[in-house]
C-alpha cells in the first residue's frame, strides 16, 4: 500500500514538473502548423552538416587528458559497475535516464515540424512514466513504440544552422559549436535530474549514476578506439558521421553523385 502510494506520489511529480515543457510543446504545434516548419529535404547539402577542425591543435590536447581521465577514473568506475549491478538491472537505469530525455525530444521533434515523433515521444513519456515505474521498464517500446530521439542541435541543423568548428570539450567529449550550444540551452532549461529532486546529494548521486551508467554502455568500444592509427581523428569521424544521420534520420542526401562521406 505504502509503495503504490510513493510511487502514485512520484509519478505525479514527474509529470507536473514537466506540464510547461507539454504546454510549450503545444504552441510550438501551433506555430508549426501556423507557418510550416522548416525541415531538412534529401535535397540539402549534408557537406554543410559536418564539423571542420581549425581548433585541432587544441582539440587534441583536450583529447588526450579525457583519455587519461577516462582510463584512470571513468573506465574502472565504470567496469566497477558492469560487473557489480545485474544486466536486467542496467537495462532499467538506462531506461530511466532515457525516459527523462523524453520532453526535450518532444519539444525538439515540434520544433521540427514532426508531428508524428512528438506524438510518439509523449506517449512513450506518459506510459514509461507510469505503467513503466518512472521508465524503469520501457513499456511503449514493447508496444512497438521506438524512441525519436531529437535534440536541439538537430534542431537548429533543421533551421540551417551550420555546425561551425569541431570541439573537444573537458570532461564532455566531441561536439560542435551548434551542438554545443544547442546542449547548454537545452540543459539551461531543462535538466532532466533537476526535475526529480530539489536534495543536492541526489542530484550528484544520480548524475554521477547517469555518467557511469552511459560509459558502461560502451565499454565493448574502447578496443576498436584503440587499435586506431589516429584514434582522435576515428572519433571525430564517428561523431561527424552519427550525427549527419541523426540530423537526416538515418538517411542522409549524397553530396552530387558521390558518397556523403566524400567531404571528410
Amino acid at each position: 500500500m505504502l509503495t503504490n502510494l510513493f510511487i502514485k506520489r512520484q509519478r505525479d511529480r514527474v509529470l507536473k514538473k514537466n506540464r510547461t515543457f507539454i504546454r510549450l510543446s503545444l504552441v510550438v504545434l501551433l506555430l508549426g502548423v501556423a507557418s510550416g516548419c522548416t525541415t531538412l529535404s534529401k535535397t540539402d547539402d549534408p557537406s554543410v552538416q559536418r564539423s571542420t577542425d581549425p581548433l585541432e591543435g587544441f582539440n587534441r590536447g583536450v583529447f588526450t587528458f579525457n583519455a587519461t581521465a577516462d582510463r584512470y577514473v571513468l573506465r574502472p568506475a565504470a567496469r566497477a559497475y558492469s560487473s557489480a549491478v545485474p544486466k536486467p538491472a542496467r537495462i532499467g537505469v538506462n531506461n530511466f535516464f532515457a525516459n527523462l530525455g523524453e520532453p526535450v525530444s518532444i519539444v525538439n521533434n515540434l520544433f521540427q515540424g514532426k508531428v508524428d515523433g512528438a506524438l510518439k515521444s509523449t506517449y512513450r513519456f506518459a506510459v514509461n512514466s507510469t505503467i513503466g515505474i518512472f521508465g524503469l521498464i520501457d513499456v511503449a517500446k514493447l508496444q512497438k513504440v521506438e524512441r525519436q530521439r531529437e535534440d536541439f542541435g538537430q534542431t537548429l541543423a533543421a533551421w540551417g544552422v551550420k555546425p561551425g568548428p569541431f570541439l573537444m570539450v573537458p570532461f564532455w567529449g566531441p561536439t560542435n559549436l551548434r551542438d554545443g550550444f544547442g546542449g547548454i540551452v537545452t540543459n539551461s532549461v531543462y535538466f532532466p535530474i533537476n526535475e526529480i529532486t530539489d536534495n543536492g546529494g541526489a542530484r550528484t548521486g544520480l548524475t554521477l549514476l547517469n555518467v557511469v551508467a552511459g560509459r558502461a554502455q560502451v565499454l565493448n568500444l574502447d578496443k576498436t578506439i584503440e587499435s586506431q592509427p589516429d584514434p582522435y581523428l576515428f572519433l571525430k569521424t564517428i561523431y561527424d558521421t552519427n550525427r549527419l544521420n541523426a540530423i537526416y534520420d538515418g538517411d542522409p542526401p549524397r553530396v552530387g553523385d558521390g558518397d556523403p562521406d566524400d567531404d571528410f
